[in-house]
């Protein structure tokens, strides 16, 4: 009984920590560490990988980790996952009685799991727990906690400690985001194009699509092209699953960016080009509204506000009186950090 309460009251100081630790963090290497020292409290770990998605689209925001598998399994994995081939895929998690999945060494091979098996075993690893990470109905991003072949597989009254830890975990990566003020796009960070082949290899990008990705990756930068280009493969495979353009809006320190990939037709049908610039405000809005917490009332403010219109033709236009419109503006301001409307159209205009 002891145990339990202490096990109760260490559980509640991680989801009491866990604001401040998305509040501390500048970068999301920052954050990933926070998080996963908080949560390693409770449920230790070897290493873990955090994801973020736009909650629209969701494609990849950010991904970060550390001692976690290598980029190819990742990508592996997470493709797999997106076609429900994976036990305890985060689709199936999203909408199952349980946020939290264990996979094992320990566990039977199936037909879904065969490779889940190859992978835990070349990379060392003999235990992984997915925490899909939800809120409202909407997957906000996921968490793979991992441990060694040498350590003792993740447990179940480990697994009921995640799931009290997974919507303090989504809070901090919503956090993470909305606690910053929204950010006008600054000077050279100009649009730029790159060109992936099917099996996912990079064979081309242009000079401002370089460093438009580069804004993309936290201090110190890219290691390398593979941690440069780390961010294109999922938005790549989502166009080709649904044969038709994929989007994600990512923030950084220089504004929103977003991304755009559409396969290509003709000789290069396959290949997918991945558009990478400042997000413009019809692309942006609906990713700022759900960030944010912004309402359809309040959002439906802001479309009228980026057409010019003044507070009074606004009220006309929604049948709402000027005090409401304005009260409206308060509550926006308040909740995407800006000063005022002129800041607010320069922050979502790109």
């Amino acid at each position: 009984m002891g145990r339990s309460c202490d096990t109760s009251a260490r559980v509640d100081a991680v989801c009491h920590a866990m604001p401040g630790a998305a509040a501390e963090a500048t970068t999301v290497p920052e954050l990933g560490a926070g998080i996963s020292r908080q949560v390693g409290r409770v449920v230790p770990h070897d290493g873990y990988t955090l994801v973020a998605v736009d909650p629209v689209t969701r494609a990849y925001v950010f991904s970060v980790g550390e001692h976690s598998y290598s980029t190819g399994s990742q990508r592996r994995l997470a493709i797999e996952d997106a076609h429900r081939r994976d036990r305890h895929s985060f689709t199936q998690l999203v909408s199952g009685r349980s946020q939290v999945g264990v996979f094992g060494s320990g566990s039977p091979k199936g037909r879904y799991s065969e490779h889940q098996h190859d992978i835990l075993a070349a990379e060392g690893f003999g235990s992984e727990m997915r925490i899909a990470l939800t809120h409202g109905g909407v997957l906000w991003g996921g968490m793979v906690l991992l441990r060694e072949r040498s350590s003792t597989p993740f447990l179940p009254d480990e697994v009921q400690q995640a799931e009290r830890l997974a919507r303090h975990i989504t809070f901090a990566l919503q956090r993470f985001v909305s606690g910053k003020p929204l950010r006008p796009i600054r000077c050279g960070v100009a649009p730029g194009v790159a060109l992936v082949g099917r099996d996912f290899e990079v064979k081309g990008v242009t000079p401002t699509g370089r460093d438009a990705l580069r804004a993309l990756v936290p201090p110190p930068g890219p290691a390398d092209d593979e941690e440069l280009f780390a961010l294109l493969w999922n938005v790549t495979h989502m166009a080709r699953s649904a044969s038709g353009p994929a989007l994600s809006r990512i923030p950084t320190p220089q504004g929103w960016i977003a991304l755009h990939a559409q396969l290509l037709e003709g000789t290069a049908a396959g290949d997918v080009a991945v558009t990478i610039q400042p997000a413009a405000a019809d692309t942006l809005l609906p990713a700022v509204t759900a960030w944010y917490g912004i309402t359809s009332r309040e959002q439906a403010v802001i479309e009228q506000a980026l057409q010019g219109l003044p507070v009074k033709q606004i009220a006309r236009r929604l049948d709402l009186s000027p005090h409401t419109v304005n009260d409206h503006f308060k509550a926006i301001y308040r909740k995407t950090g800006v000063s005022g409307r002129e800041e607010l159209i320069v922050c979502l205009s790109g």
